[in-house]
């Protein structure tokens, strides 16, 4: 992708697939704000939720990433407090 030459990413391992999927549907509800600078895919490997970030600046990159963790935490507790 010529146009986002920057790429990041995550994986997150979760204690069951069943985790990481829930996790996926969550965050995947939100769309990027500055979807012409910056794309994101989300998918769920068994227990493992992969999330690879693109975009055309690292610095766009770094702020996506730091916003999509802040989620993924908040999705983290939320599933943690109740299981």
């Amino acid at each position: 992708m010529a146009d986002f030459p920057h790429a990041a990413t995550l994986t997150v391992p979760f204690g069951e697939a069943r985790l990481a999927e829930v996790a996926r549907r969550s965050l995947s509800a939100d769309q990027e704000l500055s979807g012409d600078r910056v794309s994101r895919t989300i998918r769920a490997d068994d227990a493992t939720l992969v999330v690879t970030f693109r975009a055309d600046s690292l610095r766009m990159l770094r702020v996506t990433v730091t916003g999509f963790m802040e989620s993924l935490i908040l999705v983290a507790r939320t599933m943690d407090a109740f299981a």
